[in-house]
């Protein structure tokens, strides 16, 4: 890849990631596809246009938060609604966005995206927004708190994971004519 284009589309700034619903069919898996990860700087200004407006203003949210916390690489939806209202003041609804319907806008978008397997635990952190989150188990285990520790671990594992497979997953897209540049 030798374009500047190139470049921006294999190794973004960052990404921002959500959680999909966990598969309910099999309560016992351990890992499952339940993560979808997009390069928003990747989205044209004239395809945002057409977006609704919630998907819109979760993407701009994502970017003030982005700037703000420049060494995080792969940004949750949780990691943005935690900032809102832990250091702004703020939730999606008193910002008038609806979260829910952004995430269907984004993920029926033709983007740049890749969807994650991860593991359950990984999973309850990404959907964690609580300042302290205690987990009980139906299965006789000890309670638990999910730490700050644990959720930077699980920042770290996917951001290694994402700054191999991206660059791999956009030459592919450009090799096959699935994506064009210029």
């Amino acid at each position: 890849m030798d374009t500047d284009v190139e470049q921006l589309l294999a190794h973004p700034r960052y990404w921002l990631m959500f959680a999909l619903p966990w598969p309910t069919a099999d309560q016992d898996v351990d890992m499952a596809e339940a993560a979808y990860a997009i390069a928003p700087q990747t989205v044209p200004d004239r395809q945002r246009d057409r977006m609704l407006s919630d998907a819109v203003d979760l993407l701009g949210f994502t970017e003030v938060y982005a700037r703000e916390h420049p060494g995080r690489r792969v940004v949750w939806l949780s990691d943005v609604t935690r900032w809102l209202e832990w250091e702004k003041g703020h939730s999606w609804s008193a910002l008038g966005v609806d979260w829910e319907d952004a995430l269907t806008e984004l993920s029926a978008q033709p983007l740049l995206g890749m969807f994650m397997t991860i593991s359950c635990r990984a999973h309850l952190h990404m959907v964690n927004t609580a300042r302290q989150c205690k987990l009980h188990h139906t299965d006789g285990q000890p309670s638990e708190v999910l730490t700050d520790d644990e959720r930077n671990a699980v920042h770290e594992a996917l951001t290694t994971k994402l700054k191999a497979d991206w660059p791999v997953y956009i030459r592919d897209m450009l090799r096959s004519g699935h994506l064009t540049v210029g």
